[in-house]
Parts: structure tokens; sequence; C-alpha cells
């Protein structure tokens, strides 16, 4: 009995896993900062809202690199990756 439950959970896994990403897709973004050379990220999620969430914080760390950028540029670059270009 433990075993049937154990196979039928694995297979529940498996299955949404495969069916996750079979469901997801690859976007890509490209940014120009000002005075900077445009960089393109890519990413996968299950919608472009998503992939664009993603895409923001990252290319946002890239032009920071964990550094506070000051308010100035810090708006800046919130625009840069709030707008890619499409």
């Amino acid at each position: 009995m433990k075993t049937i439950i154990a196979y039928t959970i694995l297979i529940s896994v498996i299955f949404n896993t495969t069916v996750s990403f079979a469901a997801s897709k690859t976007w890509s973004f490209t940014y120009k900062p000002k005075n900077k050379l445009s960089f393109q990220i890519k990413k996968t999620a299950e919608s472009k809202e998503i992939a664009f969430k993603l895409a923001a914080k990252e290319c946002f760390n890239q032009l920071t690199q964990g550094v506070y950028p000051g308010e100035s540029a810090g708006l800046d670059y919130i625009d840069v990756c709030a707008n890619p270009k499409m």
C-alpha cells in the first residue's frame, strides 16, 4: 500500500514538473543605458510579465553591481530597466 502511494506521488511530481517546463518560454530583453553599451537579458518563465520582472531585477543589479548608485543614477537605472528596447 505504501509503495503504491509513493509511486503515485512520484508520478504526480514528475508530471507536474514536465508540465511546468512545457509551459515555460524564453523571453529576451535588450537594455540601453545612457553612455554604456546595450546588453541583453534572457529569462525563461511561464509568462512574459514574469520574465520581464525577473529581467528588470537582473538589469538593475547588473547596472548597480550591488552598490547604492545615488538617487539620480538609481532613478535613471530604474527607467532603463523598466523600459527595455523591443
